[in-house]
């Protein structure tokens, strides 16, 4: 029975016999050393052109699922040194709640550089619509049952036919005072 090294052994073998090479001439060497990193480099090609059709085909189906003159998106920034968030829990209009429970390390890489995290994308139609949200946080430094922050804010926004992008920051009201939410948001420059 015979034996090969894998299927690049394999495939390499065919590539010289289809080319005339006889194994063990230096030409079947160069040649095999010539074929797999012709092969490589093809896969390579193949692997790049897969995740740009992914991308592609990914942000398409974004386009289609939210289209702009539909589309909100709603992100939660944190201005408070420290504060580690616990949950985030977002609805337009009272209709489909966005809940998100934060990791520490998801708490902690939203505090590094200023981090923005999108929490939701929604579609609504033109007009006025009510955002609800509301938070659950702690600071890093908090003892073991120590009460934890939390706030809400209901907001009425105007959405016409651009896209909607919303920014829920948290921040502290005045000195001493318990990290709130405020809305900001976000227009194209024209």
């Amino acid at each position: 029975m015979l034996s090969f090294r894998g299927h690049k052994t394999l495939r390499l073998t065919l590539a010289a016999l289809v080319l005339g090479l006889a194994p063990g001439t230096a030409a079947w060497a160069d040649t095999e050393t010539d074929a797999a990193l012709q092969l490589d480099q093809n896969i390579q090609v193949l692997k790049d052109e897969a995740l740009q059709f992914s991308r592609d085909a990914q942000l398409a189906d974004e386009d289609f699922n939210y289209p702009p003159y539909s589309r909100v998106d709603v992100y939660v920034s944190v201005e408070t040194a420290a504060l580690l968030m616990h949950t985030i829990s977002i609805s337009i209009d009272d209709a489909n709640t966005v809940h998100y429970d934060y990791s520490e390390t998801d708490a902690k890489a939203l505090l590094k550089s200023k981090g923005l995290q999108r929490i939701g994308r929604f579609n609504v139609i033109k007009g006025s619509h009510k955002l609800h949200a509301e938070y659950v946080g702690n600071y890093a430094d908090a003892k073991p049952g120590e009460t934890a922050f939390a706030d809400r804010i209901d907001v009425v926004f105007d959405k016409s036919q651009t896209p909607v992008t919303l920014e829920l920051i948290v921040g502290k009201a005045n000195r001493g005072g318990k990290p709130i939410l405020r809305l900001k948001e976000w227009r194209a420059s024209k």
